[in-house]
């Protein structure tokens, strides 16, 4: 249990915690294809434990013991509202589900319209209605690897 305990009981900074995985990795003491899937699986991990509703429960009421922020060395602990969302659906307004139709409308012709774009050679086109020549859009993207675990 208390080798499970160690990495969330590290004090050392964020910066620092990545730098030492970075120079394991760079000099050669860690499998980079190891070292990234243990990364992902950390990154998981994270996500799971800090949406389970026990744990924030626990974290939250012994925050509460300090007030609603308290620094803890280089972090700051804050409580505080997070994704407040508003359903208009029971407002009755009229106005405003017109302007929603519309803007639900206005999305789906700019969609079509980024779609014939993109079918534009790269060459161009002269626009039927105005003459103009369009040309299709730029297109940028970065090589990462995907990682996907198995259902467990």
């Amino acid at each position: 249990m208390e080798t499970q305990a160690t990495l969330i009981r590290e004090t050392a900074s964020a910066s620092e915690l990545a730098a030492r995985a970075i120079s394991s990795v760079v000099n050669g003491e860690v499998d980079p294809i190891t070292a990234h899937i243990n990364i992902s699986r950390m990154e998981k991990a994270i996500a799971i434990y800090k949406d389970n509703v026990d744990v924030r429960d626990i974290t939250l009421r012994e925050l509460s013991k300090y007030g609603k922020k308290q620094t803890f060395g280089d972090c700051v602990l804050e409580e505080c509202e997070s994704g407040v969302k508003y359903d208009y659906s029971m407002c009755g307004d009229s106005k405003l589900a017109d302007m929603y139709a519309t803007l639900e409308a206005l999305k789906a012709d700019i969609k079509e319209r980024e779609t014939m774009l993109k079918h534009i050679p790269s060459s161009g086109v002269a626009d039927p209605d105005t003459g103009v020549v369009m040309f299709p859009p730029a297109r940028s993207s970065k090589t990462v690897i995907k990682t996907t675990f198995k259902k467990q």
